[in-house]
């Protein structure tokens, strides 16, 4: 089944972060091309977004060492239609 996600977005690098509202969770997926990390589930916006940058921090410094740099204050933009989650039930 296929279905709109609904949260926020940010773009950093390569990375794409995301975190999408689930009834009463938000999941947290980090991807890039070949790529998907998906993250704690969080009850809140706010630890959902402040977990998905920790996840691209923690991935940036383990996995490409030699360009790590402090995570920027990210651009959280709101998902849209193009935005879909694969749910396997």
């Amino acid at each position: 089944m296929f279905r709109a996600l609904t949260g926020v977005k940010a773009q950093y690098g390569d990375l794409s972060l995301m975190a999408v509202s689930e009834f009463d969770e938000w999941r947290v997926v980090v991807h890039a091309p070949g790529l998907v990390i998906q993250g704690a589930r969080q009850y809140g916006q706010a630890k959902a977004k402040e977990h998905a940058m920790m996840l691209a921090k923690t991935f940036l410094q383990e996995m490409r060492p030699e360009g790590t740099q402090e995570v920027p204050e990210l651009d959280w933009q709101p998902t849209g239609p193009q935005d879909w989650l694969v749910w396997k039930g």
